[in-house]
């Protein structure tokens, strides 16, 4: 990273601290100055962050188009997933059911949606549903120490994801609506790595995975961030991702652009997820090496 000399930093940090404390530059929709509010960008991360901490419980709904482009091999491939989910924070555990289609014209493919159904606790571990097979398939708690530690970092918890934006901050601009603050964040790859390493650490910190050699394969281009909270109990309502990243793979790279779409809602609604008698009873068990 570049080196500043103490008169740049200094300038750099009031420069960021003015822009923290600037109120929300109002939509067109915006027509009643009552609805306008004065907080500050600071403020709103603040409440933001001091609400997510009472979530118990939500539900989220979220699309993902994924294009990935082999590079030298000419090979293209478009994967779609539209995912929805019940989740309680503690004790971790969610519902979920999933559509996902990958069309390609290069690959021979005689199946290109699967739905897939799930059920996750602590306690009893992982049941997903096998629709070619017609057979649930449980993996116990005891053997899914990995798994657990990926479904701690679901993206349907929005409070995750402002956790690790917190830092970021300063670097992002300020709308509000008549209901909602619009936060939009763009940045390069070169400004957000450190923002990359520590998710993809978080993912993969409990598997077998050489982090230097991943994080030398990854190259992030460009992500943008846009988050919309509400005015009222300061959760967030929907977040919007877009990242454009290449991976170097035997030699050859691959580009992945990926755009992600979740809508959250039913804070503190959701009861504890209980598995089906019916689904544990016919579930096959599988051991995990």
């Amino acid at each position: 990273m570049r080196k500043w000399t103490m008169g740049i930093g200094t300038a750099l940090l009031a420069i960021s601290l003015a822009a923290c404390g600037t109120t929300a530059e109002p939509t067109e929709e915006v027509d009643d100055k009552a609805e306008v509010s004065e907080m500050t960008l600071e403020e709103v991360f603040a409440k933001s962050t001091e609400a997510s901490e009472s979530v118990e419980s939500l539900h989220a709904d979220m699309i993902t188009n994924q294009k990935i482009d082999m590079g030298a091999e000419g090979m293209q491939m478009d994967m779609d997933m539209e995912t929805s989910m019940d989740m309680t924070i503690e004790p971790m555990a969610f519902y979920q059911q999933a559509v996902t289609t990958i069309n390609s014209e290069d690959i021979q493919n005689d199946n290109p949606t699967n739905e897939m159904e799930m059920y996750f606790t602590a306690e009893e571990g992982l049941f997903l549903y096998e629709p070619t097979m017609g057979q649930w398939m449980q993996i116990p708690a005891e053997g899914m120490e990995e798994l657990t530690s990926l479904a701690d970092q679901q993206t349907a918890n929005p409070a995750e994801q402002l956790e690790q934006l917190k830092e970021f901050q300063d670097d992002f601009t300020f709308e509000q609506t008549a209901d909602e603050y619009i936060l939009t964040l763009d940045a390069s790859g070169e400004e957000f790595e450190k923002l990359l390493q520590s998710q993809v650490e978080k993912t993969f910190s409990e598997m077998q995975v050489d982090m230097k050699t991943l994080m030398e394969a990854m190259q992030v281009n460009s992500i943008s961030y846009e988050l919309f909270i509400d005015k009222e109990t300061f959760f967030t309502n929907k977040m919007n991702m877009v990242m454009d990243m290449d991976m170097d793979m035997e030699d050859e790279t691959m580009n992945i652009k990926s755009d992600m779409k979740a809508e959250y809602s039913k804070y503190n609604e959701i009861d504890a997820i209980v598995v089906p008698d019916e689904v544990k009873a016919s579930a096959q068990s599988i051991d995990m090496p």
